[in-house]
């Protein structure tokens, strides 16, 4: 599997960060933003056998515009383990998979997350898309979604406040701002 991800002549992932697309959507493009690929990454593992990590990764932060938001791009990556079986074998060992360049691997800090934390990071991503293209009803399915999953991701907290204003809700917007300070 690791051989596969990285070796352009089988898989040929590319990372792409101009949306966010499920396990499927990348397989069938060959390409997705690091959250996209460890989804896709984790599906092949789990249906190999393989026991499955999620970490949130720290790198400088990166900030972009689009229109009128300020995005702040987050990192994932994925370790695999061997099957529960093969655990006691001085040969078995597990590996960390990362989409990002190899210079920027070096400085890397990361924290364990839940799969729920994984799912909940998916639907904000969805949902920070949606606002990007001026639509609140879906932007807000997907943050209340996001945080049904993980009530305390903060980021889809911050999301669903800026649903709230645009739709001129401030009262909800300035409690959902409070939650997350």
């Amino acid at each position: 599997l690791v051989e596969a991800i990285y070796n352009k002549a089988q898989l040929k992932l590319e990372y792409d960060s101009s949306f966010t697309r499920n396990a499927a959507e990348a397989f069938e493009a060959r390409a997705g933003n690091c959250l996209s690929l460890v989804v896709m990454t984790a599906a092949f593992a789990r249906e190999l056998g393989l026991h499955v990590r999620f970490q949130s990764a720290y790198l400088e932060e990166a900030w972009s515009r689009s229109g009128d938001l300020l995005l702040r791009a987050g990192h994932v990556n994925v370790t695999l383990g061997p099957k529960l079986q093969d655990r006691a074998s001085p040969l078995s060992r597990s590996m960390t998979i990362d989409f990002l360049p190899g210079e920027q691997l070096r400085s890397l800090r990361t924290r364990e997350i839940s799969e729920q934390t994984v799912i909940a990071m998916y639907m904000n991503n969805r949902a920070v898309e949606a606002l990007m293209r001026g639509k609140l009803d879906d932007a807000y399915a997907w943050a209340s979604a996001s945080l049904r999953q993980s009530p305390d991701f903060l980021s889809a907290l911050n999301t669903l406040g800026i649903v709230y204003a645009r739709r001129g809700h401030f009262e909800h917007a300035a409690t959902a701002y409070q939650h997350v300070i």
